[in-house]
């Protein structure tokens, strides 16, 4: 049977570290050798010899005194790594935990020298343990296997995807875990022809998930897989934003305007418009904080920037009067028209009254009448007065 990595480990330290390392690379698809059952005696194994001939990758656990006794010439674990030497394996000895402190004094040269020429992979096992095997697969084992001349996708018929990500994830296969992905990393993973439900979650916040069927059609393809997060967070957080600006309203007409400040501040904090427009009115008219025109037209500036017709009236209608703004009858009639042009009555009126006036705009009664027509069509009593006034 052919494997990709043979791991070779002292029982006494390395047992506890070479199972979980195993299970990991089998869940990123490798195949892996660990004799973690058999008992060897006194004759060296001939099925190690086969399986540290099949696997192109010699991967030994450096645990604390890992090494100590390869100063024996029978020590199974100097045979393995003189074997794997002597048979030009690719090695990766592995540091666990940063303990490894160096080689023992009176165990040969050759496994020195053997050991010492190759790169060391740091792997985590107290934390960080799938960050630090991404970096010894991106780093060490894809690189090794290429160059071996076959990777875990050709060994096993399984199709190869770099995973691209905008935020922080673990990739699971119905429900397993098979990665730890970041952005800028290349992490791969393989799926066999076929049907695959995939998840990915969010490192920093589990409830930003996202789930897909991923279809396999062709073992021998290699393709992009790319995990977009944000805009799932984006809507979350937009959806709780919703639901703190109805809080708010429920607040402000129960009469509690404090509370109402308190959580359309939150949510408009968070971008809902609503919340923005309202805690604008708040500050304008005093309503639950001190009143402050500066910091209404901040917000009625946000919300009118989202397109929020009220905010834009209002911004309007700051600009007009000179509140917290000074004073732009030009800059209020963009505001008006923005929102007028959305539907909304009351910048209808105002964008007639600014034509009848000449307020920001040349003197104009024909266009006067025309705003004022939308206006009293949408049920402004005061620009039917106004319409009748003009004639029209």
């Amino acid at each position: 049977m052919a494997y990709d990595i043979f791991i070779s480990y002292r029982r006494d330290g390395g047992k506890e570290l070479a199972r979980p390392l195993k299970s990991e690379l089998e869940l990123r698809g490798y195949r892996v050798f660990l004799d973690f059952d058999e008992l060897k005696d006194g004759v060296f194994d001939r099925r190690i010899m086969e399986a540290i001939d099949a696997a192109p990758i010699f991967m030994v656990i450096l645990s604390p005194h890992a090494l100590d006794r390869c100063a024996n010439a029978d020590d199974w674990v100097r045979r393995e790594i003189e074997y794997a030497l002597e048979h030009d394996r690719h090695f990766i000895p592995i540091d666990p935990d940063r303990s490894f402190t160096g080689f023992p004094p009176d165990i040969p040269d050759t496994l020195k020298a053997g050991l010492g020429q190759h790169q060391f992979s740091q792997v985590m096992f107290e934390q960080l343990f799938k960050v630090s095997v991404d970096k010894m697969v991106r780093e060490r084992i894809e690189p090794l296997l290429q160059r071996a001349g076959r990777t875990a996708m050709q060994e096993q018929g399984g199709a190869l995807f770099h995973v691209e990500t905008d935020l922080p994830c673990r990739i699971l296969k119905f429900g397993k875990e098979l990665c730890t992905v970041r952005p800028g990393s290349d992490t791969v993973i393989r799926l066999r022809k076929g049907r695959h439900k995939l998840e990915a979650v969010c490192l920093d916040c589990p409830d930003d998930r996202l789930q897909w069927v991923q279809t396999v059609e062709d073992n021998e393809m290699e393709d992009l897989l790319t995990v977009e997060l944000r805009p799932v967070r984006e809507r979350r957080l937009a959806a709780e934003a919703d639901v703190l600006a109805e809080r708010g309203q429920t607040a402000y007409d129960a009469g509690d305007y404090a509370e109402a400040v308190k959580l359309w501040c939150e949510a408009a904090e968070a971008g809902n418009r609503i919340a923005q427009n309202s805690l604008g009115d708040c500050y304008y008219y005093g309503k639950g904080v001190a009143k402050d025109y500066t910091e209404a037209v901040k917000w009625y500036r946000k919300a009118a920037e989202q397109g929020y017709a009220s905010a834009q009236n209002n911004l309007g209608t700051c600009y007009h009067w000179g509140k917290g703004v000074e004073q732009d009858d030009a800059e209020a009639v963009k505001w008006y028209r923005k929102a007028a042009e959305q539907g909304y009555a009351v910048a209808q009126f105002e964008m007639g009254w600014c034509y009848k006036h000449g307020y920001g705009v040349p003197k104009d009664l024909a266009e006067a009448k025309r705003w004022y027509r939308k206006a009293a069509d949408a049920g402004i009593q005061e620009a039917k007065k106004h319409l009748a006034e003009l004639g029209g």
